[in-house]
């Protein structure tokens, strides 16, 4: 296997592209980095720190698919972004470029020493090396830092192993995030994520209810990716084409009309002074607080004056986050 092969990308920036438009050498950092959390900040705050120090650009190299997904399809885990959203994310954290590797049981199969010299092959003015300290690689894992490390002395280029972030006696990580909000711990998450939790996706057809029946018409949200909250009321921003709008947002089934838990949750969100059509375009969502759990109201009267109560403790809300 050669090094095109493994670095290759159908769709996306591959690492031999990006090393081939700079004018510099790299400092690469190098995940799968879900989310963009504090803990991969870190990360990436030490590499662009590091990239300065050398005049060199700093980029993150991430995966796609996740691991999990290809080598354990069974169970492959929820991400919190999509790659579009994780690559726009690398670049709020100042990543200069985002080089993306196809994640395939081929590449899973590739030896740690070969992988290291096809990197290298692919960026041959590699300044630097980022990665979490525990950071495994290669086939069945099997290479480790103190590997790289001694790749690093022989090729000469800085090698970075981070440390893992710890909040509350406990490691920032993926998985812990996604176990808080599919909790409904949202807030919780924002403390690991540094910002509210957002969801991408576009505007589908939604049941038609609530603009007709009820005055309050709602955008069906249909995300690329991400891990839902539990089924209620929540605050929340959606974001159209740069502007922002608070919204009200119902995650569940529209039980009021007899909507069986058996059918497939949605995401209805109504932006508060709002007009416009939004079928098809792409939005996002950034959940705020959690106001009450989603309930069969007996009329829709009942429907509306509760609606009414939401959007008015949601505008309180939204008064100092826009």
């Amino acid at each position: 296997m050669n090094s095109v092969e493994i670095f290759s990308r159908s769709e996306g920036m591959s690492l031999a592209g990006v090393a081939a438009e700079c004018n510099k050498p790299l400092a690469l950092a190098i995940g799968v980095f879900d989310g963009v959390h504090l803990g991969h900040r870190k990360l990436l705050d030490r590499v662009r720190d590091i990239a300065g120090e050398l005049d060199a650009m700093p980029v993150a190299l991430t995966f796609d698919p996740h691991p999990r997904a290809v080598l354990f399809p069974s169970a492959p885990p929820v991400l919190l972004q999509d790659l579009a959203g994780r690559i726009r994310l690398l670049k709020e954290a100042n990543m200069a470029r985002t080089a993306v590797v196809d994640f395939t049981l081929d590449f899973a199969a590739t030896p740690p020493e070969d992988f290291l010299d096809l990197l290298f092959e692919q960026v041959p003015n590699l300044a630097a090396v980022g990665v979490g300290s525990n950071w495994r690689f290669g086939r069945n894992g099997s290479g480790n830092v103190a590997l790289l490390a001694e790749y690093a002395a022989k090729r000469h280029f800085k090698l970075a192993a981070v440390d893992e972030l710890v909040i509350d006696n406990e490691v920032v990580s993926a998985s812990r995030i996604r176990r808080l909000i599919a909790g409904g711990k949202l807030n919780e998450a924002e403390k690991l994520l540094g910002y509210r939790y957002t969801l991408n996706g576009k505007v589908a057809n939604g049941y038609g209810i609530a603009g007709t029946k009820l005055n309050c018409p709602t955008a069906n949200i249909v995300p690329q990716a991400g891990v839902l909250p539990p089924d209620g009321v929540y605050s929340g921003i959606v974001t159209v084409e740069g502007r922002s709008y608070g919204a009200a947002v119902n995650i569940g089934v529209a039980p009021t009309y007899g909507r069986s838990a058996d059918q497939c949750r949605r995401i209805e969100a109504h932006l508060l002074d709002f007009s416009g059509n939004l079928y098809g375009r792409s939005v996002s969502l950034a959940l705020g607080e959690y106001l009450r759990s989603e309930q069969c109201f007996a009329s829709e009267e009942a429907l509306k004056k509760q609606i009414a109560c939401d959007v008015e403790k949601i505008r309180c809300w939204v008064k100092n986050k826009l």
